[in-house]
């Protein structure tokens, strides 16, 4: 049976380009929404900046661009050209070099089923197009937490890290949720914001789970209720 669906909106795409100290730098296909969050967030996940103390100056227009002039310390990276969804590359290019996470909070699997499904009702634009992914970041000692979205599942958590920074909040403080797959080049994107327990709707890769086990991360999968769920590491970081 074929179900024809009209009028039905779809989900916003859009190039966007980081310029650095004027040099064009990447361009990445987008949501069109938060690109500020995006960038910064994006700076630090790919270990352009170690903090947003690293950026003098950013600004993003409605045309998908956004400029960024980094501090006088900081040198400006070379260019990496075009990032697909498919094939990113960047943010696993000096690995290897990353400090363990620090110690931080524990949280219940009963907490990480209730942010995995405050972010599927909070993620508005996944349920007028269905295809789009969110990313949910908590601060449980505040009771607070923020949602992105964005149609590639890096660019949705560049741009929940990105707003947290924004905010003020300290990675070891946070939890992520992610609609999409914990990948490889997600877990260390994670680790560079500093964040010690990622949770997903799906699965993480075999890559990410030997990174967080380096790392002293926790990988949650699967994450349906306080009972059904996948712990791919040690568990550490949970409570109970």
């Amino acid at each position: 049976m074929v179900e024809v669906r009209r009028n039905v909106p779809a989900p916003a795409e859009y190039p966007v380009t980081l310029y650095i100290n004027g040099q064009e730098y990447v361009s990445v296909q987008a949501t069109p929404a938060d690109l500020e969050d995006f960038a910064l967030g994006f700076l630090l996940t790919e270990g352009i900046v170690r903090s947003p103390a690293g950026i003098s100056g950013l600004v993003a227009t409605d045309r998908g661009i956004i400029w960024i002039d980094l501090a006088p310390e900081n040198r400006p990276p070379a260019p990496a050209g075009l990032i697909s969804d498919r094939d990113r590359g960047i943010a696993a290019e000096g690995s290897a070099r990353l400090s363990p996470v620090p110690p931080g909070i524990t949280v219940s699997p009963r907490d990480l089923a209730a942010w995995v499904g405050r972010m599927a009702q909070e993620a508005i634009r996944y349920r007028e197009t269905r295809g789009i992914h969110a990313c949910l970041i908590a601060r449980p000692a505040f009771g607070e937490w923020l949602v992105r979205e964005d149609i590639g599942r890096h660019n949705a958590v560049d741009k929940a890290i990105g707003a947290a920074l924004r905010r003020g909040w300290d990675g070891p403080e946070t939890v992520v949720c992610t609609s999409g797959r914990i990948s490889y080049e997600m877990c260390v994107k994670a680790a560079r914001f500093g964040t010690g327990i990622v949770a997903s709707r799906t699965a993480a890769t075999d890559m990410a789970c030997d990174l967080a086990d380096r790392l002293g991360m926790d990988l949650v999968g699967y994450v349906r209720t306080a009972t059904r769920y996948t712990l791919y590491t040690s568990g550490r970081r949970l409570a109970g």
